[in-house]
């Protein structure tokens, strides 16, 4: 089965350390969303959205080791698009609450692990399709845009593989 990431489980460091064995296949995109922050990432249905994201192979062990680190089903409800796994809470809002730094640092690390960009990054938050400023992403991110360039820059990347 396949699981589509588009928080902390991009992180492949982490993803890795939580579903022994699994295997990153590549970059990818869910159209028809848009990633909002409850504190923990979370998608919304937008209907020019889209979510750049990371795609991974599983297996049934490492589902039931996901469904447990994402709270499933009280928390996160499992949903389905084009045979592709993803979560997204079950009290969805938007951008209730921002990250912590912690946090996005861990997303952040997952877009580079990827190949994903500060620009991919932002084009799933819906910047242009929202016409959101410098100002609403900084509240929606609780940092300034030169600290998410910094931290954009200063993320170790790992060999990607496509």
């Amino acid at each position: 089965m396949q699981y589509f990431a588009y928080g902390s489980n991009m992180n492949v460091s982490q993803t890795q350390q939580r579903c022994p064995g699994i295997t990153r296949i590549r970059k990818s995109e869910l159209k028809g969303f848009r990633l909002v922050f409850n504190y923990h990432a979370d998608i919304v249905p937008a209907d020019e959205g889209i979510v750049h994201g990371g795609l991974w192979e599983i297996t049934e062990d490492h589902e039931v080791a996901l469904d447990t680190y994402e709270g499933y089903p009280d928390y996160y409800g499992k949903y389905y698009q084009d045979n592709v796994m993803f979560y997204r809470m079950k009290e969805a809002s938007d951008n209730s609450e921002p990250p912590s730094r912690w946090y996005l640092k861990i997303i952040i690390q997952g877009y580079k692990d990827f190949g994903l960009t500060q620009t991919d990054f932002e084009e799933s938050l819906g910047v242009q399709q929202l016409g959101l400023t410098q100002t609403d992403l900084e509240i929606i991110l609780g940092l300034s845009m030169n600290e998410l360039e910094r931290l954009f820059s200063r993320v170790a990347t790992s060999p990607v593989y496509q």
